[in-house]
C-alpha cells in the first residue's frame, strides 16, 4: 500500500534501520535477507532525499534528517500498533497473544510464576515471552520490542508510565553448617568473607546493593562471580561464602536447599520493584489487564490503592 508515493511497508523498515543503525541487524530483526534490507535502505533513500544512515569508520550513523523523523516514525508505528490494530471489545479467554516481558531471574522466580498461573487460567491463549534485563531496557519499549518492564526503580525511564509494586530487604545466605550460621552476621564478618557476586548481561552490571555497599564499606572479595541470582545459592552451599539477594528469593532457596538466612549487618536501601510499560500501550485492552492482573499479585496489594 502506497501513500503519497511512499510504500507504508517500508515504514517499518526504517524503524529497525534507525533502531539498528546497521542493514544486517535489522534483517535479522525483520527476518528478512541482507540483500531485501538494503533494497529497502535505497528506496528510503530516493523517497527522502538523503543518505539517513552514513558510514563513519566501522559504524553507521544516522543523518540529521534521519534523527528528526526517527522518534516520529517510532511514535506512528506504536499509535497504529495501539489504536488501529488492536481489538476494543476484549475478552480475555479470546486472546491469542504474546506478551514480552524484561526482568529479571529474582522477579520471574517470586513474581511472575503467580502472574503467569493466573494469566494461564483466565486467558489461556496468552504466552509471556520473558527475557533478561538487556541495557537500556526503555530503548526496548520505545521500539515495540517489550510490552512491559519488570524492574528495580533505578533503571526505569521517565519518559514511560509506571507502577511500584513492592520493595524488600536484601538478605544474606549463607551454609546452614558453616562458621558463618553459628550466631548473627557482623560487619566485620560481612567484609572478611568470600562473596558470590552478580554481575548482569553482557556489560557486567553489578547490581546496586553491591554498588551500595561497596561505596560505604570497600571492596567485596568475589569468590565466585555468577550471571544470575538464582546461580547464588548453588555457589553458597557447603563453603563459608555469602550470597546476598533480596529477601524473598533468599527464602526460597532456604527452603530447598540447606542455607540459612541472615539481616544484612547494615542498612541498604531496599529493593523497589517497578512495572513499566509503553506510553503508547496506555490504551491497549489487553495489556491493560495483564497489568491489573500483575498489580494484583504484589506483596500487600489487598491494602493499598486499587492498581491502574
Amino acid at each position: 500500500m502506497r501513500f503519497r508515493n511512499l510504500d507504508l511497508n517500508l515504514l517499518v523498515a526504517l524503524e529497525a534501520l534507525l533502531d539498528e543503525k546497521s542493514v544486517t541487524r535489522a534483517a535479522e530483526r525483520m527476518h528478512l535477507s541482507q540483500a531485501a534490507m538494503s533494497n529497502a535502505l535505497t528506496r528510503l533513500r530516493e523517497f527522502f532525499g538523503d543518505d539517513l544512515l552514513l558510514r563513519v569508520g566501522r559504524q553507521m550513523v544516522m543523518t540529521d534528517r534521519a534523527r528528526i523523523i526517527h522518534e516520529e516514525v517510532r511514535h506512528l508505528l506504536r499509535r497504529i500498533d495501539t489504536n488501529v490494530l488492536t481489538v476494543r471489545d476484549f475478552r480475555p479467554e479470546e486472546q491469542q497473544r504474546t506478551i514480552s516481558i524484561m526482568t529479571s531471574d529474582v522477579a520471574s522466580i517470586v513474581f511472575m510464576s503467580g502472574v503467569s498461573r493466573e494469566v494461564g487460567r483466565r486467558a489461556p491463549g496468552i504466552v509471556f515471552n520473558v527475557r533478561p534485563i538487556v541495557h537500556p531496557p526503555h530503548a526496548y519499549l520505545e521500539q515495540g520490542r517489550m510490552d512491559f518492564l519488570l524492574i528495580p526503580r533505578q533503571y526505569t525511564s521517565p519518559q514511560h508510565p509506571m507502577q511500584e509494586l513492592y520493595s524488600e530487604p536484601f538478605a544474606c545466605l549463607v551454609w546452614k553448617d558453616s562458621r558463618l550460621a553459628r550466631s548473627a552476621l557482623t560487619v566485620e564478618d560481612y567484609l572478611a568473607a568470600g562473596h558470590v557476586t552478580v554481575e548482569i548481561g553482557q556489560m557486567a552490571k553489578v547490581p546496586a546493593d553491591r554498588n551500595l555497599i561497596e561505596q560505604t564499606h570497600g571492596m567485596l572479595r568475589s569468590a565466585v562471580i555468577v550471571n544470575a541470582f538464582s546461580a547464588v545459592p548453588w555457589m553458597v552451599v557447603g563453603t563459608e561464602r555469602i550470597g546476598t539477594l533480596p529477601e524473598s528469593l533468599a527464602r526460597k532457596f532456604a527452603e530447598i536447599l540447606p542455607l540459612e538466612v541472615k539481616p544484612l549487618p547494615f542498612d541498604v536501601p531496599e529493593n523497589r520493584l517497578v512495572l513499566q510499560w509503553g506510553r503508547f500501550a496506555e490504551d491497549d485492552a489487553c495489556l491493560k489487564w495483564v497489568r491489573q492482573i500483575i498489580c494484583e499479585h504484589r506483596p500487600g496489594a489487598d491494602e493499598t490503592a486499587p492498581a491502574p
